[in-house]
């Protein structure tokens, strides 16, 4: 029996009678060495489990055979780490230095350097050759492009209001009121049959009048240009965001067909870009993708015992935002299941998202169903007639003891003392007595005028 090993300059085949434990380099039948220049390609290519190699191996071996002797049959193993592989890793250096490959130790060093870098080249080459990183970057730059066109769009609102200060309530949207300045950014230019042409007849009637009127500042021309250039830079900007949106959607049909039918192209990348990659968001229970996104609350309940979160990044989905509150927690999660499925079939399977759909819908309707309306709370019990609570009392009647319901149901003990008189009790009532007779001794004492004979000098 053959079985064959690599280094990473060569293949080797050794025979053996089917003892492993006994391998030793006497039992070397065949050796190839690589082409310095093809190592680390081929390093790849068996990392990644192409064994066409084999194959060809096997053909130079048979070639350099007897026509009389058997053809050479190799065994591919999956043990790691396989003994056979231990042996020829243990002596390297001896084996490269017999077969010419290296020079001395310090080429030895060199080379397997050498080698390992060009290896880990490939490896990164081809991580960033994955179609779901465009996916997370595309995301990321929607996200900044958003802050940005939020933090340029109110600075042109409050630059431009100086000259047009009614345009600001009459027009909500950044987009549209960009739109609107840079096309026609002089008042003069507010006509009622020019506006109509962009915007609705009541609003561009609205805007005509208001610019005849206008208690904005009056500004050069070369003020106005400065102003209708940042408009123009905004409104390119937007445009960019239109054409990354697009190309996220392109994007998430060619690599999450499934997941792009049940959550939406922006929903979808959101997740892939929150786990770093489809691979990674495959592999996660649904559970998880429930709450993708809203870590804080889940560990706030974990850690301090708060409330659990429904929901993360996935009340983005119009399913679960038509939903009653009550019942978000169970759309989520039959959302979060179906989502799940969707994400494997991508990466390991087929479409069907079709089927999927269906599913989720019928689930959802059967919730809504099921929970017309919320459940009602169930009211606590309160114990009134427990020692010691003042349950049940409001007022000046809480914390009495004279009020019927302390005690015995029929009022007996009256005034609500105790029956029994402890020594703490008795020794501070005594006490309490002492005083207060003192205090009256005080009060039954005639009062005494006091007369000042002479003259008093603090001198002596």
């Amino acid at each position: 029996m053959i079985y064959l090993t690599f280094a990473p300059y060569g293949a080797f085949a050794l025979e053996s009678n089917g003892n492993l434990e006994n391998l030793t380099l006497n039992d070397l039948k065949y050796c190839k060495i690589f082409e310095e220049e093809d190592i680390p390609k081929i390093m790849y290519n068996l990392r990644n489990g192409n064994f066409e190699i084999v194959e060809e191996l096997k053909k130079e071996w048979n070639l350099n055979k007897d026509e009389e002797k058997e053809e050479i049959s190799i065994e591919l193993s999956e043990n790691e780490p396989n003994i056979a592989g231990e042996l020829i890793r243990k002596n390297l250096y001896e084996l490269g230095k017999k077969y010419n490959v290296f020079e001395d130790y310090n080429n030895f060093i060199e080379k397997m350097n050498l080698w390992g870098t060009e290896f880990t080249k490939l490896l990164m080459k081809k991580s960033s050759e994955e179609r779901d990183k465009l996916i997370i970057q595309t995301v990321s730059a929607l996200d900044d492009l958003d802050e940005s066109l939020n933090l340029f769009s109110e600075r042109f609102r409050e630059w431009y209001s100086l000259y047009f200060p009614e345009m600001d309530k009459l027009i909500k949207k950044h987009e549209l009121y960009v739109d609107v300045a840079s096309t026609y950014t002089e008042r003069e230019n507010y006509t009622r049959t020019r506006l109509k042409k962009s915007l609705p007849s009541k609003l561009a009637r609205t805007l005509s009048t208001v610019a005849k009127k206008s208690m904005g500042a009056e500004l050069s021309d070369r003020d106005l240009s400065i102003i209708k250039t940042f408009a123009e830079e905004i409104k390119s900007m937007y445009k960019l965001r239109e054409n990354l949106q697009n190309y996220l959607e392109e994007l998430m049909e060619e690599i999450a067909p499934n997941l792009t039918k049940i959550a939406g192209s922006s929903l979808g990348a959101r997740l892939i870009s929150l786990t770093g990659g489809i691979d990674r968001l495959s592999k996660l229970p649904a559970s998880t993708i429930q709450v993708m996104g809203a870590e804080k609350a889940l560990f706030a309940h974990l850690r301090e015992g708060a409330l659990p979160p429904k929901h993360g990044v996935i009340f983005q989905h119009p399913l679960l935002q038509s939903s009653p509150w009550w019942i978000r927690g169970k759309v989520a999660r039959a959302l979060a299941c179906k989502l799940s499925i969707a994400v494997r079939a991508d990466v390991y399977g087929n479409y069907i998202a079709d089927e999927l759909l269906d599913d989720l819908n019928k689930k959802v309707e059967s919730i809504k169903e099921k929970y017309p309306e919320p459940k009602k709370k169930k009211p606590v019990r309160r114990d009134d007639n427990r020692r010691g609570s003042n349950r049940g009392r409001s007022g000046k009647d809480k914390g009495r003891r004279d009020v019927k319901g302390r005690g015995d149901k029929d009022g007996s003990r009256t005034k609500g003392k105790p029956a029994g008189k402890g020594k703490k009790q008795t020794k501070f009532k005594a006490a309490k007595s002492e005083k207060t007779k003192q205090k009256s001794h005080k009060k039954d004492r005639p009062k005494t005028e006091r007369k000042v004979i002479g003259k008093t000098s603090s001198k002596l």
